[in-house]
């Protein structure tokens, strides 16, 4: 598999993923027999959400881009490996692990870097508002964002990456199941449904904790584990 083939793959994966979202969140404020199961009473007119389309979509395109320009020198610098290249008797330990590091140091990084950007009242004010306009987001809202904010959050993946491979290559596996599981849960704790089985995960963000976040403004930082809220102090 080249270079090229694992660029296809990513994308197709991130699309595939953001089209899901957006079937769902369609599906979310159109049908109206859905609304019992909303952690909100508040609801999103059909028409607000697509006036924010456009801008998903350029930042969906820059999700694309970004994905691909990290790739592209990465994997020249051989920072990623495929599967098989890997010993064959510890492949799926070393791909569970270096997917758990991915996540925790992305996650680590983007608490930190959001609240940051609650603390900083100029940051707050220009630029990370505008995600906060949705007070009570659907599901393709995670990527409502000032341009700015989302280039400079989706450098927590490639900081794991580069920390990962001072010890060694990285499967591309553990980025495509990053980029999976990553993707999927934005869209979960943005969806505004009450959870029902991300709940029972240890430490898992689910939809009650964001939610919280776009209600009150402030509190709940982390996404992926809430337990960056608990070590802080800013759990609400």
């Amino acid at each position: 598999m080249g270079k090229n083939e694992l660029i296809q793959y990513t994308i197709l994966i991130i699309v595939s993923c953001n089209v899901i979202g957006l079937i769902f969140t369609l599906v979310s404020i159109h049908v109206t027999a859905l609304n019992r199961f909303k952690i909100q009473k508040r609801r999103i007119k059909p028409i607000t959400f697509y006036k924010r389309l456009p801008l998903i979509i350029f930042n969906i395109s820059l999700l694309i881009l970004i994905s691909y320009l990290g790739l592209y020198f990465f994997y020249d610098y051989g920072l990623f490996v495929e599967g098989e290249s890997l010993n064959k008797s510890s492949t799926f330990s070393i791909i569970t692990a270096q997917l758990f590091l991915i996540l925790v140091i992305d996650d680590l990084y983007f608490y930190f870097l959001h609240a940051m950007m609650h603390k900083n009242k100029f940051i707050l004010k220009k630029i990370h508002y505008l995600h906060h306009r949705s007070i009570a987001p659907v599901a393709l809202e995670y990527i409502y964002v000032h341009p700015l904010e989302w280039m400079s959050g989706y450098l927590g993946p490639f900081i794991g990456i580069l920390i990962i491979s001072l010890f060694g290559p990285v499967s591309i596996f553990s980025f495509w199941l990053y980029q999976i599981i990553r993707n999927i849960h934005e869209l979960d704790v943005h969806s505004g449904f009450k959870s029902k089985f991300s709940k029972w995960i240890p430490f898992w963000g689910e939809t009650e904790h964001h939610d919280k976040h776009h209600e009150s403004l402030n509190g709940n930082y982390a996404t992926t584990f809430t337990f960056w809220d608990e070590v802080f102090g800013t759990k609400i």
